[in-house]
């Protein structure tokens, strides 16, 4: 029946199974009650339930033991757990709590007591599967999800469950900072073996915001920032809060850095600002001369002060991002006449045109766009190869100087696949033009051939 919910009852004792049958009666409740806890194991999956409640000490497989199995399992570990036990030393009940239970009873139970509790853990269920998403994978793939969770600022994890695998990637304020799975692959980047899946379900969990964490976010800010307590004077009204007296809590201040590259001093300078949607941008000059500009926009403004460590991380990822691709390609300068081409100024290049695009895009769509394209061409281009992919999206490369010929048609049609695979998404990227995004480095791109290679396929360099 709608909204009755499923239990499964596990305990040697046959009266203790009779008497919940009795409690756990329908139209709210059906019971399943299981003598053998192996008994249950075999039909746990099937039965799918909404609440298990299982005795502790049973001859052959014992409560703590019967939960392990349970918590391993993706299908069951978030299943509510409510132990039913005669033991009362507090370590048996710490335990039980630390390996996943969600409540622990002590026989002789009261009747109504034990009625609340299984009301009380099912709602709170209720509760959590709220903050989750789920549904199945359609013919479009993971690029949509991946969309989503950053279009909504996703703190969290989106997890894919296909025949034989389990996938998962774990955001932070919409951008991906870690992705994995099972079984492992070793030769197989996580990220690519979750774009790679085609069906299956997936799940969306938001991570529950932690109150003390924030605090102690803003307590860490405070000391680093040398900021002090006012003592509130003894006379007179005390200040309200910066939010209900309309004060704007200031965002953290920005970095300035500089890098040399090939032999010259690039600054490097990232900034926040509310105008109106939280924004940050970093701005690279050499000499004076602005050389290039990147920014990447959230949909909202962070205003609060539980919003001044995100905005605090955001500046520091992107100005973290640059310096590293900087000083990627730091070093001399290949030789006009040499007939070679080195791989990490093409890395460079491609790492500025994502950086271009990631502002329409978002950052997850733009590294996912990025790893699609560079698996699809690595037959037809063997030099690609040399290069991989940060999970940031920098592209970084692994081989040593080689000749053009080989390194400079394979990236250029790797951009060229990259742009119009973007493009088909957001139309706006198809007006890109590559000699302004790649303006620091536009003499020597000039040089190796790259423009006239992208135009050859089809893209405009100017």
């Amino acid at each position: 029946m709608p909204g009755t919910k499923r239990v499964v009852v596990i305990d040697d004792e046959p009266h203790i199974r009779r008497l919940l049958e009795q409690m756990l009666r329908p139209p709210d409740f059906e019971v399943h009650a299981f003598e053998d806890p192996r008994d249950a194991l075999m039909k746990l999956h099937d039965l799918a339930p909404d609440l298990i409640v299982c005795d502790v000490m049973m001859p052959d497989m014992d409560g703590r033991t019967f939960l392990q199995v349970v918590k391993r399992s993706a299908d069951l570990k978030d299943v509510p757990f409510i132990f039913l036990s005669a033991v009362r030393e507090t370590e048996e009940v710490v335990q039980a709590y630390e390996g996943g239970a969600d409540d622990y009873i002590e026989k002789p139970f009261n009747l109504a007591r034990l009625m609340a509790k299984v009301r009380a853990v099912l709602r709170l269920s209720e509760r959590r599967r709220a903050d989750a998403l789920t549904g199945q994978v359609r013919g479009e793939g993971i690029l949509p999800l991946l969309k989503f969770c950053e279009d909504n600022h996703l703190t969290g994890r989106l997890t894919v469950f296909a025949p034989g695998q389990e996938r998962w990637v774990e955001c932070l304020g919409g951008e991906m900072v870690r992705a994995g799975g099972t079984p492992a692959e070793p030769d197989v980047d996580p990220l690519d073996a979750l774009l790679a899946v085609k069906s299956g379900t997936y799940r969306i969990e938001q991570r529950r915001l932690d109150r003390q964490a924030v605090d102690d976010a803003l307590a860490r800010y405070r000391e680093e920032a040398g900021a002090a307590s006012t003592p509130v004077p003894a006379a007179g009204p005390v200040p309200a809060p910066a939010e209900e007296a309309g004060e704007v809590v200031a965002l953290p201040e920005g970095r300035l850095s500089s890098v040399p590259v090939r032999g010259r001093e690039v600054q490097v300078q990232t900034e926040a600002a509310n105008r109106p949607h939280f924004t940050v941008t970093t701005i690279l000059a050499r000499e004076g001369q602005v050389l290039r500009k990147i920014e990447s926009a959230w949909l909202h403004a962070l205003k609060r002060r539980e919003d001044v460590e995100l905005a605090r991380a955001q500046i520091e990822r992107q100005h973290d991002r640059v310096l590293a691709t900087l000083r990627e390609l730091g070093g001399e300068a290949p030789s006009a006449a040499a007939e070679s081409v080195d791989p990490a100024l093409l890395a460079w290049a491609l790492s500025f045109v994502v950086e271009q695009v990631r502002h329409h895009l978002g950052a997850v769509m733009a590294v996912a766009l990025l790893r699609r394209t560079h698996r699809a061409l690595q037959r037809e281009y063997p030099a690609l190869r040399g290069f991989r992919l940060a999970e940031d999206g920098r592209v970084q490369a692994e081989t040593q100087a080689a000749a053009s010929g080989a390194l400079v048609p394979a990236v250029a049609a790797w951009t060229v696949a990259f742009i119009a695979a973007a493009a088909e998404l957001v139309e706006r990227v198809r007006a890109l033009k590559l000699r302004p995004v790649t303006r620091m480095m536009e003499a020597e791109l000039d040089r190796v051939g790259f423009y006239s290679a992208c135009e050859a396929l089809g893209r405009s360099g100017a």
